[in-house]
């Protein structure tokens, strides 16, 4: 199923994930291009497709953290539209999904993870930023709640990796396993082996549909996450 970018990422020496990645971006920097070249008034085709996703993450954004969210849109936006992208990828045969590799969604993680601690430290500096973990907290409990504030940021990047990877990786199985059932029962003469090959033929369009939908949601989330992480980190504290 993964022959074709497996074929070329060995012939240009980096591997398939790494090749998937740029690939994402080579999409997004063509829809880009086209979206932009004849920009009217009136949006149609793929620059309305473009503006209604830039004000679905820019209502995201002001929604949770308000005015100054415009710092932050190009972050946001650059994230949701790789993600979403990454995602639908997997789609397609013969393509893989860059998001359905641990290291892809880690590094994604990671980006959000420095991000939110560099804009609160910015924003309100280190000791109001460090004090705002545990901010009305009694004093004597504080040693211990930071403690608890601290794994809970650095269990952050865990979860929003391993909750997209998995939903990817578990949508590309199945696709994978619904064609290698087609391919393995429908050709055959018999009967019985006929009846088995329809079955996933039938729902292999289903899934689509279903992958298409994980792979938005999955985008969605990890977006809305992250503008809720980020927002919560150059919030004053009240």
């Amino acid at each position: 199923m993964h022959g074709v970018p497996e074929a070329i990422s060995y012939h240009v020496g980096i591997p398939t994930i790494v090749f998937m990645n740029f690939v994402a971006i080579g999409i997004l920097a063509l829809l880009s291009f086209l979206a932009t070249r004849r920009m009217s008034m009136v949006p149609t085709g793929i620059q309305n497709v473009f503006e209604v996703l830039f004000s679905f993450v820019f209502d995201l954004a002001d929604s949770v953290i308000g005015a100054q969210s415009k710092k932050y849109y190009p972050l946001f936006l650059g994230l949701f539209l790789y993600i979403l992208t990454s995602n639908l990828m997997g789609v397609v045969p013969g393509l893989v999904s860059p998001t359905s590799n641990i290291n892809t969604t880690l590094a994604l993680a990671l980006i959000i993870f420095f991000s939110t601690h560099f804009f609160g430290i910015r924003k309100k500096g280190l000791l109001k930023y460090l004090d705002g973990l545990t901010h009305g907290v009694p004093g004597w409990l504080k040693p211990m709640m930071f403690v608890i504030e601290v794994i809970s940021e650095l269990a952050r990047p865990i979860s929003l990796s391993f909750r997209l990877f998995g939903n990817m990786m578990a949508k590309e199985l199945l696709l994978a396993i619904l064609a290698l059932l087609i391919i393995v029962f429908f050709p055959s003469h018999g009967f019985l082996q006929k009846a088995l090959g329809i079955v996933p033929l039938v729902l292999q369009p289903m899934m689509i549909l279903f992958g298409l939908f994980v792979a938005f949601i999955q985008a969605f989330i990890f977006t809305v996450l992250s503008i809720f992480y980020i927002g919560g980190a150059v919030a004053e504290n009240h």
